[in-house]
């Protein structure tokens, strides 16, 4: 490594970034441990974490906790026909999602929240605030509303480590079948921008879903940001289909362009 007046760090960030580029390390695949990592360039573990903080931040691995540090996958793609879960999805292409509760209670209903629902406004419902992230990237904020019966039944779960849908399904019996999507490009909301630490704003992606349980009655509502800039929606076109998928995020009630998702045979939750 060089002697010049460039910090360490960025020369570790550099020389690693470079070992990935040159498939040394390849998407998915672990580095070296801190440990060895220090070793080999010469520096304390306090600069070499310096050096992969700013790795992460860029994109190019992710550090899980208890695992050790990896290669970022390529953009994660979600199947907008799919019933499965946000982070299902992700880990199917090798990705883990890591998932904060920021709110989890019961509260009135919005007029767009109870018309999506087929309620009252202001009748009350389960409102669920989550914060997704890829390592320690927010990749999406989620704002998931149940109304009653069933918002009493799921209101002690832990969601963090359970999914919305699979606890519809294993307390209520509810499975679901169908889901109505829109999408649409808007200025980030201030509160979603305080919830991820991100500058208000900005243009981001989001996408507001209704689902269906097998009666055909609403049984979630789903409001998600997109916060990744590296976001693409994708529409492959046949003459008896029409398919979308987009990289890294979700969710507002269906108004103009609509999809209606057919049922799967294992459906799995948000």
């Amino acid at each position: 490594m060089s002697s010049s007046r460039i910090p360490k760090y960025l020369e570790i960030k550099t020389d690693l970034l470079a070992r990935i580029q040159r498939k040394e390390f390849t998407a998915g695949q672990a580095l070296p441990s801190q440990a060895t990592l220090s070793r080999e360039y010469g520096v304390t573990l306090m600069t070499l974490r310096q050096a992969l903080r700013s790795l992460e931040d860029d994109g190019m691995i992710v550090q899980m906790r208890g695992r050790g540090t990896f290669v970022a996958p390529g953009p994660p793609i979600l199947d907008l026909r799919s019933l499965s879960s946000l982070a299902e999805d992700m880990r199917a292409q090798g990705i883990d999602l890591t998932t904060q509760v920021l709110a989890q209670a019961m509260r009135p209903m919005t007029k767009q929240v109870a018309a999506a629902l087929d309620r009252e406004p202001g009748e009350p419902g389960l409102r669920l605030e989550r914060l997704r992230r890829m390592g320690r990237r927010a990749v999406v904020h989620q704002v998931s509303w149940v109304p009653r019966p069933w918002a009493e039944e799921v209101l002690d779960v832990d969601f963090t480590s359970q999914s919305l849908y699979e606890s519809l399904r294993d307390r209520c019996s509810l499975l679901v079948s169908a889901a109505v999507d829109s999408i649409r490009a808007r200025p980030m909301p201030r509160a979603t921008a305080r919830a991820a630490g991100l500058t208000p704003g900005r243009a981001t992606m989001v996408a507001d879903r209704t689902t269906y349980d097998t009666t055909d009655a609403p049984i979630v509502y789903d409001h998600a940001v997109i916060l990744s800039e590296e976001v693409r929606v994708l529409v492959r076109r046949t003459q008896r289909d029409v398919r979308l998928s987009w990289s890294a995020g979700i969710s507002t009630p269906p108004t103009t362009a609509r999809s209606r998702v057919r049922p799967a045979e294992d459906p799995r939750g948000t």
